[in-house]
């Protein structure tokens, strides 16, 4: 008698493997939406201190309705005698080709100031979430 593996064998240690890549692949998803959430709500935390060194400075907040003013502002340098930056770095892929901050899904995004849409913040930072479309119920931001 021959030693060998059969063709019934391998088809189900093939059906054992696509079972388990089925069985985790969604799950390793939502494990990575989770972290880039948790990487964008960092880049906003970020965006608020630097935000609360500049107004200490100046005594109020850049207005502007994109974030390509905050890294102008916030980064410098700035000829300003009151401007004590920079309040924060930012790493070339945090930018996108039009001077936005970008979010972990690479979309621009949204800071808002001044602002009447929420009470309890002076500014809003808006990330679209994990849709990259603003307005929807997976927006969040500092509020």
């Amino acid at each position: 008698m021959k030693k060998g593996i059969t063709l019934i064998e391998i088809l189900v240690v093939i059906i054992i493997i696509s079972f388990l890549a089925a069985v985790s692949l969604p799950v390793y998803h939502k494990a990575r939406v989770k972290g880039i959430i948790v990487k964008t709500k960092a880049i906003i935390s970020s965006l608020e201190a630097a935000l609360s060194m500049y107004e200490t400075d100046f005594g109020d907040y850049p207005a502007g309705s994109t974030s390509k003013i905050l890294v102008e502002l916030l980064q410098g340098p700035v000829e300003n005698e009151r401007w004590n930056g920079p309040y924060i770095r930012f790493k070339k892929e945090d930018i996108d080709k039009n001077g936005n901050i970008i979010d972990g899904w690479k979309t621009p995004l949204i800071y808002k100031y001044p602002q009447s849409e929420k009470k309890n913040v002076p500014y809003l930072i808006i990330s679209a979430g994990p849709d990259k479309k603003f307005g929807t119920e997976d927006d969040f931001g500092n509020w």
